[in-house]
């Protein structure tokens, strides 16, 4: 019963996860609007290096490459704990920065330091949820893991309408206060559950030798990276620039993430009966192709 409430627990936590991740993206037009933050498109684009910078930092200290003296000294629940605090932290300060808005260095400053916190959070809590998921369901460990992924990309894409309904009221700092109070309520029930993997996990115990083709692997999964952060953080203003209504741009955004993760859920379902080789072969095809038919699309159809 105990390890059933962890893994409800953890799942929720994905899922918050997912919508503070993309509550940044979601709120752009807001961002960029005359009279409320009026950031230029370089300063928005600036934003994000931080978040940049702080995944990648928290991401190689979390799994104890950055400071090797740290493994084996932090359980995986305070890895887990820390990630959520920063992202808690990320969305406090996104609602505090409103309150100074008419102070432009002050908020601009504030939203860096939001980023930063929220890199931080994906950094650390994403492999801890990852971790803690697999070991609360040995014997389903893809299915489980699976399922905290579809959770966390069903966030990636209710912060988008969120914002968009909020926004509607007049209240879109709903958004990062509603995903605050989210991640506070895991965070309290959190420190109540053990959340203890069992075992040391095997990325603490050894530093794996890595093959020559990951390289390759790596710069195409960069690649791929660089194509899904400029369609998440940017797809809604390009949309807004061409015309398209606010709220029609929060929804191709939400259609935009719930295509990442309806693609997981169908990658691993189509996995059953090709090979993951032949997948992996026919998915930068099917990309391209996508990328060449929106491209392709008359502008009056988006408007």
């Amino acid at each position: 019963m105990a390890r059933k409430a962890e893994g409800i627990v953890v799942n929720i936590a994905g899922l918050a996860q997912g919508i503070a991740l993309v509550a940044f993206p979601a709120s752009s037009t807001i961002l960029l609007a005359r009279g409320s933050y009026d950031l230029s498109s370089g300063q928005y684009g600036l934003m994000f290096v931080p978040q940049f910078i702080a995944a990648i930092a928290a991401s190689l200290l979390g799994a104890g490459l950055l400071w090797p003296g740290l493994t084996g000294r932090v359980s995986e629940k305070t890895i887990y704990l820390t990630g959520l605090a920063a992202d808690l932290a990320a969305m406090v300060l996104l609602a505090v920065s409103w309150l100074v808005v008419h102070h432009h260095a002050l908020a601009y400053g504030l939203l860096l330091v939001a980023t930063a916190c929220l890199g931080a959070g994906f950094g650390l809590a994403v492999p801890a949820l990852n971790t803690l998921t697999a070991a609360f369901r040995p014997e389903a460990v893809d299915t489980a893991v699976l399922v905290l992924n579809a959770l966390l990309g069903l966030g990636t894409a209710l912060a988008p309408l969120f914002i968009a309904v909020f926004n509607g009221i007049g209240f879109w700092t709903g958004l990062p206060l509603l995903t605050a109070c989210l991640l506070a309520g895991v965070i309290a029930v959190s420190l109540r559950l053990p959340l203890d993997p069992g075992t040391t996990p095997a990325r603490r115990l050894a530093k794996p030798a890595v093959p020559p083709g990951f390289w390759l692997f790596g710069l195409f999964a960069l690649l791929y990276g660089i194509c899904e952060t400029m369609n998440g953080n940017w797809s809604q203003l390009d949309l807004t620039s061409l015309g398209v209504r606010s709220a029609t741009a929060s929804l191709a955004l939400t259609g935009f993430w719930v295509g990442v993760t309806a693609g997981r859920v169908l990658l691993a379902a189509v996995q059953r009966w090709l090979p993951s080789r032949a997948a992996y072969h026919g998915l930068p095809f099917l990309l391209a192709g996508a990328f060449a038919l929106i491209a392709a699309l008359p502008l009056h159809l988006l408007r």
